[in-house]
């Protein structure tokens, strides 16, 4: 994959820049910018690339965006992807392909590991787990034979069953501590935390990136 692809496989609806969905790197503030200096380049195969320095309207910072939108369909029909320097650090949002009650697990799961609440993230990615699972028709009396239920019927790979079995493992030494506990390590609530966004990708952002590959093809 070069950068000449950025835009052409996945990415956001429309071929012009989502500032709306962009947070401020440094307030936090989503879609109140300026376009302050914009820069373009395109290849033989009309291919464009660009470059924009954004200011906030909050804060008054400036942000560098590099971003293009897919050489097929125009307007609603295009796609196009974008990255971000400097990067807002805080969760504020989750892909708007995502369900509402996992998604805000995710985040919640994601914040606990930027306020380094480490037993609280394995808790929060055991519970979005689950949602996931209970979405997805899992038959079982618990978790575990949730998992197993969604890896017969094919819906996740052998080694993310093992991966999930992993966070309910994680999940529940958080909900049914002992005395002496340690809690979850630093390293295990990212682990599992990385596994519950790959989860997520697999089981709801592919899907929606091959409907959307699907109609541009048509």
């Amino acid at each position: 994959m070069s950068w000449w692809d950025l835009g052409e496989w996945s990415g956001y609806q429309g071929d012009a820049l989502a500032t709306y969905r962009i947070a401020c790197a440094f307030c936090g503030e989503k879609g109140n910018f300026e376009t302050v200096q914009h820069l373009e380049r395109k290849n033989s195969a009309g291919k464009i690339l660009h470059y924009d320095t954004l200011k906030c309207g909050h804060c008054g910072n400036y942000m560098f965006v590099f971003w293009s939108a897919s050489r097929s369909g125009f307007g609603r029909n295009a796609a196009h992807d974008y990255h971000v320097l400097p990067w807002h650090r805080s969760t504020t949002g989750y892909p708007e392909d995502w369900p509402t009650d996992v998604g805000q697990y995710w985040v919640e799961a994601r914040r606990s590991i930027e306020g380094k609440n480490w037993t609280a993230a394995a808790l929060m990615a055991r519970s979005a787990v689950q949602l996931v699972a209970r979405a997805h028709k899992a038959k079982g009396k618990n978790l575990k034979e949730e998992i197993d239920d969604l890896a017969t019927k094919g819906l996740i790979l052998p080694i993310m069953k093992e991966w999930a079995h992993e966070v309910r493992e994680l999940g529940n030494e958080g909900t049914h501590p002992k005395p002496g506990t340690k809690g979850t390590s630093e390293k295990d609530a990212k682990d599992v935390v990385e596994f519950l966004s790959f989860l997520m990708r697999v089981m709801y952002s592919l899907p929606k990136q091959i409907e959307e590959y699907r109609k541009r093809k048509t």
